[in-house]
């Protein structure tokens, strides 16, 4: 149990940051760049990716929900 709290730690982790992060970037590819240094937090995680195809789409759903709060 205890490496499953780990990688679910580490999940929570990488989600912080990305919360944090986000509104510091103003075009999505600059949040992607900062994002891809922390990929090594979802190693085993449910939300670990596959490719780097798979790792922008979630990064851009995460985007594309943040911003939306703010477009009519």
């Amino acid at each position: 149990m205890g490496m499953s709290n780990w990688i679910l730690g580490n999940e929570e982790k990488f989600w912080s940051i990305a919360e944090e992060t986000i509104g510091e970037c103003e075009v999505f590819e600059q949040f992607y760049s900062a994002m891809k240094t922390h990929t090594d937090l979802l190693t085993g995680s449910p939300s670990e990716c596959n490719n780097l195809n798979d790792f922008e789409d979630m990064l851009s759903e995460a985007w594309n929900e943040k911003w939306s709060e703010y477009v009519e």
